[in-house]
């Protein structure tokens, strides 16, 4: 057998070991995207620290605190040990963006637009609404809803200006009549199993109002 060819099966095994590797390293759990003090205080993140803490006997403001010196450590080091793996992530495309679900979203925000057509404010969308179902096809897309999901957070704020915006303008078009054209989430609890049974909606309450003049985009 020649050289060449017994070396090979090595070779390959050398490669294979060195890319599993690589992606567990880049597929540990870590909090890549939740580094931003202000997603923190999302009331689900919140209401984690105040469970934890309840468990653990640490008031949850210092049990906040330790877990953002713990991650900044942490991904720190992360940073290092990946560093030598970037090269083969970006020209094999082996990226890791999925991070693990760490908790269930206790309160998830519904994307509402309106418009004024020189009275009240009338909904022409609710996300995943049966009835109310402009630009359904799109918004409630699973692609565009992963997007949705972001764009309810605060650090997502300029994205979701930039949808406003291009929602705005395929509204103008769209609603000749139409004078203004607002964006609003609605943030809610996820329902009980009692409010499940009795069919009751969970409290909720609008937020981060975006309203856009149409009749500047014709």
């Amino acid at each position: 057998m020649p050289p060449s060819t017994a070396f090979w099966p090595h070779l390959r095994a050398l490669l294979v070991t060195a890319h599993i590797i690589a992606v567990f390293a880049a597929a540990f759990p870590s909090p890549t995207g939740g580094m931003n003090r202000s997603t923190w205080k999302d009331p689900t993140v919140q209401a984690e620290m105040v469970a934890w803490g309840a468990r653990l006997s640490i008031p949850p403001d210092e049990l906040e605190t330790r877990l953002w010196r713990l991650a900044k450590t942490f991904m720190a080091s992360r940073a290092v040990i990946l560093a030598p793996f970037q090269p083969y992530y970006r020209h094999a495309g082996t990226h890791q963006a999925w991070n693990m679900f760490v908790a269930p979203h206790r309160n998830p925000a519904r994307l509402h637009i309106e418009l004024d057509r020189g009275g009240d404010w009338e909904t022409i969308y609710i996300s995943r609404d049966p009835t109310l179902t402009w630009k359904a096809p799109l918004l409630d897309h699973s692609r565009a809803r992963a997007a949705l999901f972001r764009y309810s957070w605060r650090h997502y704020r300029g994205s979701f200006r930039k949808l406003g915006q291009w929602l705005a303008a395929e509204a103008a078009s769209d609603f000749p009549g139409a004078d203004r054209m607002r964006l609003r989430w609605y943030r809610y609890q996820t329902p009980t199993p009692q409010q499940v049974a009795d069919n009751t909606s969970p409290p909720g309450h609008f937020e981060s109002a975006r309203t856009y003049s149409l009749e500047a985009l014709r």
